[in-house]
């Protein structure tokens, strides 16, 4: 099966696909289409799980009727944030390719930018919410990483109920330390929690901006240490003007995976002073991460974190920083970090993988037989 994956920039969501997929049988050959850089130009490495990379250029339904005729996909997998090329492909192949909609991220639910490095201008609000209802209600079938933006997404757009997928952001078995590494914590007395993962630039007020919560977690005296997606000048002087802060270089996924395994705790909560409700429907990546790092995770009360974290007995959940002293302190939490470290290994890829290939030719299959999600076919640009 060929599979076209289309997404403005590859997220490590795609490379997790893309090992996942490959490691199951040789059934699979994977493209990618993209418009900022590629999986090596962001993290190093990936693009090696690829047949085929191409660059979408100029007008975006030409240029991927153009892609789709050199590939000839069997599925074509696109990821969001944002929409815009899940709508462009379903206006130069639907009804000829399945089409398939990953949603990462709910655009509706927040008042910041998507930010990915990509210069976009200003945000156009009614286009965004226009694009997000197209790609959801026209693609022949979605996948959603958390329950909770798919409850949303069934509230208010008109669903096929047997082309619905939840995928959780999980983490790929190779990136799962064989050795966990001396807690810092072991050396020093002190408890040091740790972030990996986007920051915003600036005080933007958004989920990313965890410029005040990092200050209080350091004010209680605990050490917050910050490993970046990229280089953040803002928490770089932040760190420099507080010793419990702690700012790192940017790592490669599995050097960063071993260097989390020092730590005591991952730190997953989020600002919610202008996106709680996309908060809220957030399964990040990093608290997999933690995880599989052998590390319990700390988090706000997100509507999907919580649920998970206390499903599966993994972390600790707050209302307020000031609660962190006393709760990590509290005994239960000797049986907590045993509990995430015996079952590190329960999150990967490749122990879920197989419902995606399902779900890939279920929607293929009903695609054949002439039942598009959507009979309405729509000009959109």
């Amino acid at each position: 099966m060929k599979v076209l994956f289309l997404q403005e920039q590859p997220c490590i969501r795609s490379f997790k696909y893309a090992k996942g997929l490959l490691s199951l049988t040789n059934e699979f050959e994977l493209f990618f289409a993209y418009r900022g850089k590629t999986l090596n130009g962001i993290y190093g490495h990936g693009d090696e799980l690829f047949e085929d990379w191409f660059r979408i250029e100029g007008d975006l339904i030409s240029s991927i009727e153009t892609i789709a005729g050199n590939v000839r996909p069997d599925i074509i997998h696109c990821h969001n944030g944002p929409d815009t090329l899940t709508v462009a492909a379903i206006q130069a192949l639907g009804g000829s390719v399945p089409i398939i909609h990953d949603i990462h991220d709910l655009l509706s639910l927040r008042t910041t930018i998507y930010d990915d490095g990509l210069d976009r201008g200003e945000l156009d609000r009614d286009r965004t919410l226009e694009e997000e209802r197209l790609a959801i209600e026209e693609s022949d079938g979605l996948i959603a990483v958390s329950p909770a933006i798919l409850e949303i997404v069934r509230d208010r757009y008109q669903l096929n109920a047997d082309r619905q997928l939840v995928f959780p952001n999980l983490v790929v078995g190779e990136m799962v330390p064989v050795s966990l590494g001396r807690k810092l914590s072991d050396a020093d007395g002190r408890t040091h929690l740790v972030y990996e993962g986007h920051l915003d630039q600036g005080r933007s007020g958004g989920h990313y901006d965890l410029f005040d919560i990092f200050t209080a977690i350091a004010s209680r005296g605990l050490n917050i240490h910050i490993y970046p997606s990229w280089d953040n000048g803002l928490y770089r002087k932040l760190a420099e003007k507080n010793d419990f802060i702690h700012y790192h270089e940017s790592l490669q996924p599995i050097e960063l995976m071993s260097e989390l395994t020092h730590y005591d705790f991952g730190w997953a909560g989020f600002n919610t002073k202008r996106n709680k409700s996309h908060a809220d429907t957030v399964l990040a990546n990093k608290m997999v991460e933690y995880l599989a790092a052998g590390v319990p995770v700390i988090s706000f009360p997100h509507r999907s974190q919580k649920k998970f974290i206390e499903e599966h007995g993994v972390g600790i959940i707050i209302e307020r920083v000031d609660e962190l002293p006393g709760r990590i302190k509290d005994p239960s939490v000797v049986d907590l970090k045993s509990r995430v470290i015996e079952n590190r290994f329960s999150f990967t890829v490749e122990n879920s993988i197989d419902e995606v290939v399902k779900f890939y030719h279920k929607i293929a299959k009903v695609c054949q037989a002439g039942q598009r999600l959507s009979a309405q076919k729509r000009r959109y640009r």
